[in-house]
């Protein structure tokens, strides 16, 4: 757990860096990380609430009662995995969409003072 608590800080240092040093970065980071904590509370959300019910309802086969069972340290696993998925993804899409260079501000062109003037 300490592993991995240091290299998600590590993570989060370089990747606070990153979406800081300009206003559209921090949009999309923003984005990003808002829709995969979103993600994760649906699911964890999801498991537990199945849970209860098949408890409750005395379900034990099925694909609920798999649902249900589900072991939530190794949901964990699973959590880890969507979150390299998703930076991939969203690395993926801000480097191939060019969103920067999209979203930037237009830099103001001044003219140069010609000979005539």
């Amino acid at each position: 757990m300490t592993l991995l608590d240091t290299i998600d800080g590590c993570f989060m240092n370089l990747a606070y860096g990153w979406a800081f040093a300009k206003p559209v970065r921090k949009v999309y980071y923003n984005l990003v990380v808002t829709t995969l904590s979103v993600a994760v509370a649906l699911l964890i959300g999801t498991v537990e609430l199945v849970s209860i019910l098949t408890d409750r309802l005395g379900i034990r086969r099925g694909p609920l009662a798999a649902i249900g069972g589900a072991d939530l340290n190794q949901a964990g696993f699973l959590i880890v995995g969507l979150f390299v998925l998703v930076w991939v993804v969203a690395l993926a899409v801000w480097r191939l969409a060019q969103v920067e260079q999209r979203w930037e501000r237009p830099r103001l062109r001044i003219p140069e003072p010609t000979a005539d003037s």
